[in-house]
C-alpha cells in the first residue's frame, strides 16, 4: 500500500512540474512574441556565456581562427576611434564650460 502512495504522490509531482514547465513555456513564448529585441539579446547574452564556459574544439579554432583575429582587430579599431571621438567630445564641452567660467567670472568683476 505505501508502495503504491509513493508512487502516486511521484506521479502527482510530476504531472504538476510538467504543468508549470508547460505555463513556462507559454509565458516565455508570449514575452518573446511581445518583445521580439529583448529576447534576441537576451539569447546573444546566453549564448555569449555559454561560448566563453565551454571550451573550443581545434576543429572550431581552426575554421574560426582567421574570423576571430578579424573581428578582434576591427573590435580594437572601433574601439580606438570611439575612445578618440568621446575624448574630443569632452575636451570641446569642457572647454567651453571653461570659456563659460571664464567669461562670467571676468564679467563678475568688471561689475564689481
Amino acid at each position: 500500500m505505501a508502495k503504491n502512495d509513493t508512487y502516486q504522490n511521484d506521479l502527482d509531482t510530476g504531472t504538476a512540474a510538467g504543468g508549470r514547465l508547460s505555463g513556462l513555456g507559454t509565458t516565455a513564448s508570449s514575452q518573446i512574441d511581445s518583445s521580439p529585441l529583448i529576447a534576441l539579446g537576451a539569447g546573444l547574452a546566453l549564448g555569449a556565456v555559454l561560448g566563453a564556459v565551454l571550451p573550443g574544439s581545434d576543429k572550431e579554432r581552426e575554421l574560426l581562427g582567421p574570423y576571430g583575429r578579424k573581428l578582434s582587430e576591427a573590435g580594437t579599431g572601433a574601439l580606438d576611434r570611439g575612445r578618440g571621438m568621446a575624448k574630443q567630445k569632452f575636451d570641446e564641452m569642457a572647454g567651453d564650460k571653461l570659456r563659460e567660467f571664464l567669461g562670467a567670472s571676468s564679467t563678475g568683476t568688471a561689475d564689481a
